[in-house]
């Protein structure tokens, strides 16, 4: 396969798997939406903690821009910036419960890949990136029913605003956010050690698998 093929198909595949997937629904647009969610989280996490620790944990996307690049111009806080923003994004992602968050700021961090990449004139990555966000953007589509109220307002707001707000109880809210919280904090700390960042980060993620099996074990 020749590299303008291939470069295509990137962008193709993606696309033909979200219509398909959408149109189709059941469980293979089930499938669709957590395997997308799965990947993209991964890859923005793997991307988030590659930055936030002075690139000592591997990334799944490449080429990675390392703090030689960076420094020659100027950009280690943006990289630093770029890393907590991924991180939060693949968190949000992996979650399940904040998935549609995790998606929508997705989008503006694709597209800023993909401008970054396309101006540093690499070859492919603006490509492989912009199948990514056709992704993205079967995941919005997914949950358009959610969506919808941002572009089109309730004829009736005063009935939306009197609807209760579905939340999973005191115990599994404040363990959401005391472990999305430990998770945060935790990448924030390679300046003191590699080690105690990952641990940190790992006690977290471990109260983020406890929250998310504890809420799905309750219908959430």
């Amino acid at each position: 396969m020749n590299p303008a093929s291939f470069y295509l198909a990137t962008i193709l595949v993606p696309f033909l798997a979200t219509v398909v997937a959408l149109r189709a629904g059941g469980r293979l647009r089930l499938l669709y939406v957590w395997g997308s969610r799965l990947l993209l989280g991964a890859l923005m996490l793997g991307g988030g903690l590659y930055k936030l620790s002075d690139n000592h944990l591997p990334g799944l996307m490449g080429p990675p821009m390392d703090h030689v690049f960076l420094a020659r111009h100027q950009l280690e806080l943006f990289a630093q910036f770029i890393g907590g923003a991924q991180l939060l994004i693949g968190l949000l992602l992996l979650t399940g419960r904040f998935a549609l968050l995790g998606a929508v700021l997705l989008v503006p961090m694709w597209l800023n890949i993909i401008f970054l990449t396309w101006s540093q004139h690499w070859t492919g990555t603006p490509f492989l990136t912009t199948g990514f966000l056709v992704l993205t953007v079967g995941l919005l589509l997914h949950d358009f029913a959610r969506l919808k109220l941002l572009f089109y307002p309730p004829q009736n707001p005063d009935e939306l605003r009197a609807l209760p707000l579905r939340t999973a109880g005191l115990g599994r809210e404040s363990l959401w956010w005391l472990a999305l919280g430990i998770t945060l904090g935790g990448a924030l700390l390679y300046p003191v050690s590699l080690a105690v960042m990952v641990g940190i980060m790992a006690l977290g993620g471990m109260l983020l698998l406890g929250a998310t099996w504890w809420s799905w074990r309750r219908g959430w």
